[in-house]
């Protein structure tokens, strides 16, 4: 069965998992997987540009898990009450490419964001004296 995840789920998760201990935990994550890039099949984005917009297809996979997120950015789309961002994604078992898991990605996209600047600031060289 494919678990479902909604903006309100994602912020339900974030709001139980709360502040400082939810970006701890998604830098952990994201240095997790930094310290196994190696072994991500990385595939360039496939993208869909047109005069209000761009649509990508951003995949990667390891050797169990494939995934891929889906995001827009079309500027314009404020004159027509819509986003002007947004994202899904899927997580599937390469074994036997069943869908584990559909969610939204435009909230979840600003939280991995944030976790990946303080993971790097954390990880920046620190500046020497002159």
């Amino acid at each position: 069965m494919t678990t479902v995840l909604t903006t309100r789920d994602v912020a339900c998760i974030a709001q139980r998992v709360g502040l400082p201990d939810l970006p701890r935990r998604l830098v952990a994550c994201l240095e997790a997987d930094y310290l196994r890039w190696a072994e991500f099949d990385k595939t360039p984005r496939v993208a869909t540009h047109s005069p209000d917009g761009v649509i990508e297809l951003m995949p990667i996979a390891d050797a169990s898990l494939y995934s891929f997120k889906y995001v827009n950015g079309h500027p314009r789309n404020h004159r027509v009450g819509l986003p002007t961002v947004m994202a899904f994604g899927v997580l599937a078992d390469v074994a036997t490419g069943a869908p584990l898991l559909l969610s939204e990605l435009t909230l979840t996209t600003a939280l991995r964001t944030a976790a990946t600047s303080a993971m790097v600031a954390r990880h920046w060289p620190a500046p020497t004296a002159a």
